[in-house]
């Protein structure tokens, strides 16, 4: 599959995301904005909600914002990529298409919306006057690695969800457990040690997204060792699910 034609699937994408609307792709903008008055204003100022060993006020919202949006993407990712081949149905009845590619369009679209809503975010820092860290460098291989991994486990979850529709379903219940299982909201501070540890071996959001908060907060260094078992890990099931693919192609494509 050619790069021109993903990006085709990447902008229809998009165009479908907000088609019928007033607004129409303005509301890529609109909606972090939106993101960034609720995490910051509201539970910073007006809230009064504080993050320990950061003095801002504006510390809590940046650290909710920081996880928020890698999380969105994220989570958008697989639960699109995970019903990928049953929404595509009619195109990979009528064309050709290479299945395991099929799904990067979903990660190009995310990545679109992901770095608006960045863009905003590190607009509204230098506003503030929050100063910015040299590890925001590290936050292209972290966000690879991120999506790689939502890729990995879209694809395999799309394949089950070939034959199993209650995968769909499953998908959403996943997600909101592992939001609230991975520090978004909550810092990993107030949680029992050995709670904590058994998360950060089970949860690879986890140093995920402490590494991105660490890349936004003062005195905050992501952990490099957690980082490359994830990137080891992510890898490995995008391997796991390409092979997968592979094997059952004719019968996904039988089934669809």
């Amino acid at each position: 599959m050619s790069p021109a034609l993903l990006w085709s699937f990447a902008r229809q994408e998009l165009v479908d995301r907000y088609a019928g609307s007033a607004l129409g792709f303005a509301w890529a903008f609109v909606q972090p904005v939106v993101t960034l008055f609720i995490f910051v204003v509201i539970f910073g100022q007006i809230m009064a909600g504080r993050l320990p060993g950061v003095a801002s006020i504006h510390g809590y919202g940046v650290y909710l914002v920081a996880g928020m949006l890698p999380w969105l993407a994220f989570s958008n990712t697989l639960s699109r990529t995970a019903s990928v081949f049953v929404d595509k149905k009619g195109v990979i009845s009528k064309v050709g298409l290479s299945l395991p590619m099929l799904p990067v369009f979903v990660v190009l679209a995310e990545s679109v919306t992901f770095v608006i809503a960045l863009g905003l975010f590190l607009v509204f820092l230098v506003a503030v006057g929050f100063p910015l860290k040299p590890q925001l460098l590290l936050l292209p291989w972290v966000f690879l690695i991120q999506q790689v991994l939502a890729l990995g486990l879209g694809i395999i979850l799309a394949v089950l969800n070939v034959f199993l529709r209650d995968v769909r379903e499953f998908v959403g219940i996943l997600t909101q457990l592992w939001f609230w299982l991975t520090p978004i909201v909550w810092v990993p501070q107030i949680v029992p040690g050995n709670l904590l540890q058994i998360l950060r071996l089970t949860n690879p959001m986890l140093p995920l997204t402490t590494a991105y908060q660490a890349m936004f907060l003062p005195e905050r260094t992501p952990d490099y060792a957690a980082l490359m078992v994830v990137t080891v890990l992510a890898c490995a099931l995008l391997g796991v699910a390409y092979i997968l693919v592979k094997r059952l192609e004719k019968d996904v494509r039988d089934f669809l």
